[in-house]
């Protein structure tokens, strides 16, 4: 199961990184002073204070998921706090991965685990090699609509790409399979259920993506 996890985890990053538009030259500058995930692990653990802190974040982290009463009380809230707030500041927090890295999946595996603890569960928000500024929410939301404007002098790849699946019968079912799951209200905080919501998206990058349709069209 984990080598499961691992793959699927190396296609979502890959396919991250390539649909979402990129920023420019000043994000790569300073990606390149950042430790790989897999090197500030090792860091980390050298240090007392870092992995201790490791260990509580996840340890907060798994309460929170499954309500564990031993989370929740006020010192126990404030230890969770300081310690995710230590790992923001930690080189952790600021990792990437490289394409092709000999150990690229378990960086993979360590950029997934601190990015779901600290960003709040949002995968989709950064790529693990480089910084974006798209999500592909909103890449598909606005595709019905720039489809019918004139093509600008210059192509917007992702635009292109959900274009391309509003024309694609499997590229728009699968779509609509992970639309209602994370759109769908379980409560008054929660705008969807995530773990169902993860599970739609990663069958549809694999279904569509990799097997189907859109980095033809990049």
């Amino acid at each position: 199961m984990v080598s499961n996890y691992s793959q699927t985890s190396l296609e979502l990053s890959r396919l991250s990184d390539s649909v979402f538009t990129l920023k420019g030259d000043g994000g790569a500058a300073s990606s390149a002073a950042r430790l790989d995930c897999v090197k500030a692990s090792e860091h980390c653990q050298r240090e007392y204070s870092c992995s201790t802190k490791y260990r509580m974040m996840r340890q907060c982290v798994a309460g929170r998921e499954s309500n564990f009463s031993a989370v929740t009380g006020p010192e126990a809230q404030g230890e969770c706090r300081s310690a995710i707030d230590a790992m923001k500041q930690s080189s952790l927090n600021n990792c990437r991965c490289r394409r092709g890295m000999k150990k690229e999946k378990n960086c993979l595996r360590i950029f997934w685990s601190i990015f779901q603890s600290l960003q709040g569960n949002d995968l989709l928000e950064y790529s693990p090699y480089e910084p974006v500024n798209s999500r592909l929410s909103d890449i598909f939301r606005l595709a019905p609509i720039i489809a019918a404007e004139p093509a600008s002098t210059k192509e917007n790849n992702c635009l292109s790409a959900a274009k391309a699946c509003n024309l694609n019968d499997t590229c728009k079912k699968y779509r609509s399979a992970y639309i209602n799951p994370c759109t769908s209200r379980v409560s008054a905080s929660e705008v969807c259920n995530k773990r169902k919501c993860h599970k739609a998206l990663r069958q549809f990058f694999d279904k569509v993506i990799n097997r189907h349709f859109a980095l033809d069209t990049l």
